[in-house]
């Protein structure tokens, strides 16, 4: 469940957005925002604004009669210039969305319980940029949602709703106010309720009742995967309407691995969450066998990612274990772009998973040119091309031979590289968000 564009340049004019225009360069966002005109905003109470003039961008959309789109912005706390998970993708689509003067934008406010449709945006480009911090106070106003939607309209969701105890019952009320709507929502995963082993009690409960309560809320489950699709209609409703839509792969720009890798010498690379479903307690086991077959010759793994929840035994094992002492380095909270010199300058990364909605680390490590040995089960075969470079994540013996066959023959890793722009079809954000915004659309 985890590759984001930072916010480059921001131009600011006026009190409210209008038109602009936004580039991609080497996976950053260049935004100009030029306004057109300045809008009259309504009598506020309580931050949900009443009445008042709509701003340029609604004013259109409303005169032209159309079928409005509706994107929801959340996971907002999660947002900046260091996302992770599935907040990088929700960031993603509205960066993205950024491009489209059509498009709506709504969120949940969790201290007035209700969902409110904005129209200025500025707040949330800061905290996409990371020049903000998350606090409900900062939220910008706007009209109650369920007078803004019309019967007609696409609504496209993807907060976790698990979190806020509230949003289920608002949603809900949303769902029977507006039936002649089309409520989609983004699907990363059903993990908490095909493995509940993967989480603690209540987080795991909290998802399998939410999850479970929608499945009358939705018309269609937008899925990162078809293994994702697959789960809904095995474990939530048979008769599900879902569709795929692959998401991006592009990170960062292209920065030298020798600033980025400096004193690590050769280095097998490891994104992801530190937590239990993420499996590092295999790649413990393969490099503690590696360092005492190759000795001097075994390389560095590095693990990148932030500390999660069921991980603290096998982390400490790696400080403590004197087999491995120099030979685990682990880091956190880095930038897209030292992430990707440290992919550019890895042997190659590995990624042991028992379960995934998508697997993002794979498609990076395969849209820099490296390769990802993992596991191969839910969406990974997927992502990875190369089937003879995947394992079973419970059999410790098969991954520790494919990655010392790699290790052990720079020649047959080579090989393997040179096949990648033959059998990996790379996806940008930028792809990624047209393929969704037709198909919400729809």
């Amino acid at each position: 469940m985890i590759a984001s564009f930072g916010l480059t340049s921001l131009v600011w004019r006026g009190a409210f957005w209008g038109n602009f225009h936004i580039g991609v360069f080497s996976g950053h966002l260049l935004v100009r925002l030029i306004l057109v005109g300045t809008e009259r905003i309504g009598s506020r109470r309580g931050g949900i604004e009443h009445g008042g003039a709509m701003t340029l961008r609604s004013a259109v959309n409303r005169k032209a009669g159309g079928r409005q789109v509706w994107i929801e912005l959340s996971l907002l706390e999660h947002w900046g210039a260091q996302p992770h998970g599935i907040p990088r993708v929700t960031q993603n689509i509205f960066v993205q969305s950024l491009s489209r003067q059509d498009i709506r934008y709504f969120y949940y406010h969790r201290t007035r319980r209700t969902f409110v449709a904005t129209q200025d945006i500025r707040y949330f480009i800061d905290l996409a940029a990371g020049s903000a911090a998350y606090a409900p106070h900062l939220l910008p106003g706007g009209l109650p949602f369920s007078n803004e939607l019309g019967s007609a309209d696409s609504v496209f969701f993807s907060e976790a709703g698990w979190d806020h105890p509230e949003y289920l019952g608002a949603l809900l009320d949303l769902r029977a106010r507006h039936a002649g709507a089309t409520f989609q929502c983004l699907t990363h995963d059903l993990i908490a309720i095909r493995y509940p082993q993967f989480f603690e009690h209540d987080f795991g409960s909290r998802v399998r009742v939410f999850l479970r309560g929608l499945t009358k809320v939705w018309d269609r489950y937008v899925c990162v995967s078809e293994s994702t699709s697959r789960d809904v209609r095995q474990l939530l409703d048979p008769s599900a309407v879902t569709a795929v839509v692959r998401i991006g792969d592009d990170i960062g720009r292209e920065v030298s691995c020798v600033a980025c890798t400096g004193g690590l010498g050769p280095y097998v690379l490891c994104v992801g969450t530190q937590e239990v479903r993420k499996n590092h307690i295999l790649l413990y086991f393969v490099w503690r066998r590696l360092a005492q077959q190759l000795g001097q010759a075994c390389p560095k793994l590095l693990m990148v990612g932030r500390p999660g929840w069921l991980s603290g035994d096998v982390m400490n094992m790696f400080a403590r274990d004197p087999v491995l002492s120099g030979l685990i380095e682990v880091r956190q909270d880095i930038s897209d772009d030292l992430l990707v010199g440290l992919m550019r300058g890895c042997l190659f990364t590995v990624f042991p998973s028992f379960y995934e909605g998508w697997g993002l680390p794979v498609g990076e490590s395969y849209f820099r040119g490296k390769v990802c040995v993992s596991s191969n089960t839910s969406s990974l075969p997927e992502v990875n091309p190369f089937p003879e470079l995947m394992f079973d994540p419970y059999d410790h013996q098969e991954a520790f031979e494919k990655i010392l066959s790699l290790i052990s023959a720079p020649s047959d890793l080579m090989r393997y590289e040179a096949e990648i722009p033959k059998v990996f079809r790379p996806q940008t954000w930028s792809q990624f968000f047209e393929t969704l915004i037709d198909l919400v659309s729809e």
